[in-house]
């Protein structure tokens, strides 16, 4: 894409932002703004770019990614709100890990989604060792995406393997933006502890 249409899509993501801030909230707007600008960029080369499909793997990734801290800036907001006190370092740190994890958990989903659709993941394994690792967090994870609440299921359906984003899954699914990040968010929390629980197993 030439860089004028990137500017394009981002500056249509920043009015975006500009009209749904709300300050009393407490969050920076620049904060705010990072995620939608970001959002609307990923949203612009899905419809317009052929991509390699381990690289439009990886911006699936990021795009879900950046629904998923979104979402948690939000929770995390509303706890401070409600007189929860600061976390220690330990604790910042264990959240550090847990948002690390649940962004691979979404690059392995975007990766499976595109395995349904012909990509050869083990193609790409550099041993045989990596190969059987894959398939075992795979096939994990396939089995946890099974035993999703339907509504959760649905949407991460849609979001990877529809390649819908966050709103126009939700309108499908008869719900507001906000409540499909929640979901989408529930839904990566819950694959993503089935995904650690494989990676220590192996």
């Amino acid at each position: 894409m030439a860089f004028e249409d990137l500017v394009a899509l981002g500056n249509a993501g920043l009015t975006e932002a500009a009209t749904r801030f709300e300050p009393e909230r407490g969050v920076l707007f620049a904060t705010f703004a990072w995620y939608r600008v970001n959002g609307a960029i990923m949203d612009g080369l899905r419809k317009s770019t052929p991509l390699p499909r381990r690289t439009w793997a990886k911006l699936v990734a990021l795009r879900a990614a950046s629904e998923y801290l979104e979402n948690r800036l939000e929770r995390d907001r509303g706890a401070s709100e409600r007189g929860a006190p600061a976390q220690t370092p330990a604790e910042a740190l264990a959240q550090v890990k847990q948002a690390m994890s649940a962004i691979r958990t979404m690059y392995m989903t975007s990766l499976e989604a595109l395995r349904d659709d012909g990509f050869d993941l083990a193609a790409d394994a550099s041993s045989t060792g990596d190969r059987i690792d894959h398939a075992r967090l795979a096939a994990r994870l396939r089995a946890a995406i099974e035993t999703l609440p339907d509504r959760e299921r649905a949407l991460i359906t849609k979001h990877y393997w529809e390649g819908k984003n966050l709103q126009e899954a939700g309108i499908e699914l008869g719900m507001s933006k906000s409540w499909a990040s929640r979901l989408h968010a529930q839904a990566i929390e819950r694959l993503r502890v089935a995904v650690d629980i494989g990676d220590v197993g192996t």
